[in-house]
């Protein structure tokens, strides 16, 4: 637990880690996070915390959170943490969902679902393959949902169900 919370100091308040990782640029935790002890009582308190593997999350209940705290985080299968990485340092400036394809000079859509990627089709345009790409995604994130509605925070629940892809994430 230790490690997990150290992590998380990490991306917050580790300038070189913010460098590496300009996903965390903006991250902070809650005053009582700050503290591992108030953070432990805090984590065997929630829904998964005797999970082994299962990731510390702060932006599944609120979309784009950028602060670690009590009321925004959970502890999630690293399956559906991994379905909601939006990849954007790998993917450029295109769309989730949407790789260019120079040698056939158009915009891919794929998805990946577990350690495969399943391609969605070629477009003319990346909003084209964006467009393709959403429905099956968020199908697939209800999907997870459902998978592990038993064993995860209801709020994860909620969250997920209601997940929305959208072309500027």
């Amino acid at each position: 637990l230790y490690k997990k919370w150290n992590g998380m100091m990490q991306r917050c308040y580790n300038p070189k880690n913010k460098t590496n990782n300009p996903t965390y640029e903006a991250c902070t935790s809650s005053e009582t996070f700050r503290h591992f002890s108030k953070f432990k009582s805090w984590y065997y308190s929630q829904i998964g915390c005797e999970q082994e593997g299962w990731h510390l999350d702060k932006d599944i209940l609120i979309k784009g959170n950028k602060v670690y705290s009590e009321d925004t985080c959970c502890i999630v299968p690293p399956e559906i943490n991994v379905a909601l990485t939006n990849n954007k340092s790998v993917r450029g400036s295109f769309p989730s969902g949407v790789i260019y394809n120079c040698t056939k000079t158009r915009y891919r859509a794929r998805i990946q679902r577990g350690d495969k990627w399943e391609s969605l089709g070629t477009y003319d345009t990346p909003e084209e393959a964006f467009y393709a790409y959403k429905p099956v995604k968020e199908a697939h994130i209800k999907y997870l949902a459902e998978k592990w509605k038993a064993q995860i925070d209801p709020r994860v629940y909620k969250s997920l169900m209601n997940w929305t892809i959208e072309i500027t994430d």
